[in-house]
């Protein structure tokens, strides 16, 4: 066959496919890697080739056919490349022309004969392959496996850089807009709480109207089936309409608290009264808990400020609730989580159980929470008394 496509639809890489690592401008790290390997591997061609959807593209290459080289891709389902994405391993091929394996496009189109390539990664995720290509048949020795296996950690090490950079511009860019973006979205929060509230007044004329035709309808007998059935298509689809607007509503009200939740993150505050962190970290996982039964605020004795910042307080809480819902999801459990509070003068301890939560998924809450905590805080402790999660924060007098 010409054309094989083994990858299907699966589109689980793709996000990892920034405009920097796609950029057609030449890399000349990646450009040493590929001539190294050529020479290495005593072979005329040689690539750094990133599997996508539809295409895969050369992000560096030596020894290409002229067309191939200006285009910088060929069709994924011709390439060879495909097998090590899907296999994440070496791919090998030593005669091409008679190996049902693969497709015959680029054998007949380039008369290409051998292959090795392995995988290439970025954050862990198989991205396409470092390759050796041949115009001859030929086999590929250990030492020259070995040779190539090394030459794509240098790759792997440079397209981590690439996105690492963007990431880090991307965070740059965020410190600066975060405020006034969250500033504008609640603007338009309000703005589609007052469309509401328009539609409902709309709703309302709507309501009258088709009251008045259904009392009319159900007096006089000259009126067609025509118009019985667009007065009932009426009715049915302004049901709708008040079914859409409510959801709308109360999903923008959910978003309101959202925003108001990342505002008390962004503000960085030095000391935060806990009422404010346990109300946004509600907010903010407000769709998982939902799922797993809820999570209700318990009545807070006193409102005491803690030392720990705001926003991480913030997200060690959210997250706290985040990885309870996901293990509780698991088990198909509906029963939501509880929240205890005790405070003495110095502390506040906030402990969250849940009726089907097991040692071994508490344990891991735990794990993860002291993973993002870090051992370099000493306002916050996390520890495990029973199956049940408890934070420990130190108070302000």
């Amino acid at each position: 066959m010409d054309r094989i496509d083994v990858l299907g639809d699966s589109n689980e890489r793709f996000g990892l496919f920034t405009k920097e690592l796609l950029a057609e401008t030449n890399d000349s790290e990646l450009q040493k890697i590929v001539i190294k390997a050529a020479a290495d591997l005593n072979s005329p061609i040689a690539l750094v080739s990133l599997v996508l959807d539809q295409v895969q593209f050369f992000k560096a290459h030596i020894g290409l056919p002229p067309v191939l080289a200006k285009a910088r891709g060929t069709h994924r389902d011709v390439s060879f490349c495909q097998f090590v994405v899907r296999d994440g391993e070496t791919f090998e091929v030593n005669d091409a022309s008679n190996d049902p394996r693969i497709p015959q496009h680029v054998v007949k189109e380039y008369n290409i004969q051998s292959y090795l390539g392995v995988p290439i990664m970025v954050k862990e995720n198989v991205m396409g392959s470092l390759c050796v290509l041949d115009t001859k048949k030929r086999g590929f020795s250990k030492e020259e496996h070995t040779s190539l296996k090394k030459l794509a950690k240098l790759v792997n090490g440079r397209l981590e850089a690439i996105t690492k950079s963007r990431r880090q511009t991307r965070l740059d860019l965020t410190e600066y807009t975060l405020k006034p973006a969250l500033s504008e979205l609640s603007n338009s929060l309000k703005s589609i709480q007052n469309f509401i509230k328009s539609s409902y007044s709309a709703e309302t004329s709507i309501r009258t109207f088709l009251n008045h035709s259904n009392h009319l309808f159900s007096n006089e007998s000259q009126y067609s089936e025509a118009i019985r059935f667009s007065l009932e298509a009426a009715t049915k689809g302004n049901q709708l309409n008040e079914d859409l607007l409510l959801e709308i509503e109360f999903a923008v009200i959910d978003s309101i608290d959202c925003v108001n939740a990342l505002e008390q993150i962004v503000n960085n505050i030095e000391s935060t009264k806990l009422s404010k962190i346990v109300v946004s970290a509600q907010d903010l996982s407000r769709n998982a808990t939902k799922l797993i039964g809820g999570f209700p605020l318990p009545d807070f004795e006193s409102d005491p400020k803690i030392y720990t910042q705001g926003n991480l307080a913030i997200a060690i809480v959210t997250n706290c609730l985040l990885i309870i819902s996901s293990e509780l999801g698991k088990s198909g459990s509906k029963n939501g989580i509880r929240l205890d509070t005790n405070e003495s003068d110095e502390f506040i301890e906030l402990t969250f159980s849940a009726k089907d939560l097991t040692q071994s998924s508490t344990e891991m809450v735990i794990n993860d929470l002291n993973n993002l905590i870090g051992t370099d805080d000493p306002t916050i402790r996390v520890d495990l008394i029973d199956e049940k999660i408890r934070l420990n924060f130190s108070t302000v007098n």
